[in-house]
């Protein structure tokens, strides 16, 4: 009788108990799910799975990776925004895309009003590239077709302003082609319907070792281990400053204590050499900032990009 009078207490007391746990905490123990904004197979898709299987990991828990491709990557990050404020939903896209589509959409969708940053996670590695008869080898000779042809030259556009802000540098006018992702991009590019794009290598560096793209030029510093006779975009416009970085991203509600334990867990994730090895392998390089740092960071890129906008004329769409 007494050990059943003490179940019959634990029971009771259980749910105290539990109520006594923030509902951030008792949250973890739900599925969690990583929004990826873009069609599977590009850089996004690639980079979010593999961070995604190392966090899971650190966290001992399943997180289920979900695409959600369609309006420039502002259909997954609005999702996100959407759902609970409870660490379970986030996004994994890139920063300086997603936060272009407040000036390049009608709708307006602010990210950084919607979302709230846990952590930047990568710097990505990228280049302009095009189809092997495309009549330019490198950015000098496409910015003299450019001039030759004011207007004529096209180039992918999925929400990432980096052709657009070096054609601004160089003086050229060029057309750009809407699409939903980069890797329906890049087959048209390599299908010779469209001539450029801007892609990781993640994404590019099978083609082009397979010859069926060549690289025009690097975005970024440096030049790149794998291809080191192609230029960096600064070696011809020295002002140029532009790079694609991956951040993860919650609804802008989630609790302080929750970013925070995410972020950690990222940290961690990201500290494992395996995983930057094969980041870079990837096209990547680690590059880790917490929620504070990478908040003030995509605050500045968002100033940065709504100049760049006003000074190329564009219009929402």
């Amino acid at each position: 009788m007494n050990n059943r009078r003490k179940f019959c207490v634990g029971m009771a007391a259980a749910p105290l108990l539990t109520s006594a746990i923030p509902a951030w905490a008792q949250s973890w123990k739900h599925q969690m799910s990583m929004i990826v904004p873009y069609t599977a197979g590009g850089s996004a898709d690639i980079f979010g799975r593999l961070f995604t299987e190392a966090l899971g990991a650190q966290m001992d828990k399943k997180i289920v990776v979900e695409n959600r491709p369609g309006g420039n990557a502002m259909l997954g990050a609005a999702h996100v925004s959407a759902a609970p404020a409870d660490g379970q939903t986030l996004l994994y896209t890139y920063g300086n895309i997603m936060l272009n589509q407040e000036f390049l959409m009608k709708s307006r969708f602010r990210p950084l009003d919607m979302l709230v940053p846990v952590a930047r996670t990568a710097i990505a590695q990228t280049l302009i590239v095009a189809a092997p008869e495309f009549p330019a080898n490198n950015l000098n000779e496409l910015i003299a077709l450019a001039k030759s042809r004011p207007g004529e030259l096209t180039y992918v556009y999925y929400g990432d302003l980096g052709i657009t802000l070096m054609a601004i540098d160089a003086g050229i006018d060029m057309l750009r082609i809407p699409y939903k992702g980069g890797v329906p991009g890049m087959l048209d590019v390599m299908g010779q319907r469209v001539d450029i794009i801007m892609s990781s290598i993640a994404q590019a560096g099978p083609h082009l070792r397979d010859g069926k793209l060549k690289a025009l030029a690097v975005f970024g510093n440096d030049r790149l281990a794998e291809f080191p006779d192609v230029a960096t975009i600064k070696e011809t416009l020295p002002k140029h400053q532009a790079f694609d970085y991956q951040v993860v991203m919650a609804p802008k509600d989630t609790p302080k204590p929750t970013l925070e334990q995410l972020a950690q867990h990222t940290n961690s994730a990201l500290s494992d050499p395996r995983l930057k090895q094969t980041f870079l392998q990837r096209g990547a390089i680690v590059s880790y900032m917490g929620p504070e740092e990478v908040l003030q960071f995509m605050e500045k890129d968002r100033e940065n990009i709504e100049k760049i906008v006003k000074i190329a004329g564009i219009q929402p769409e």
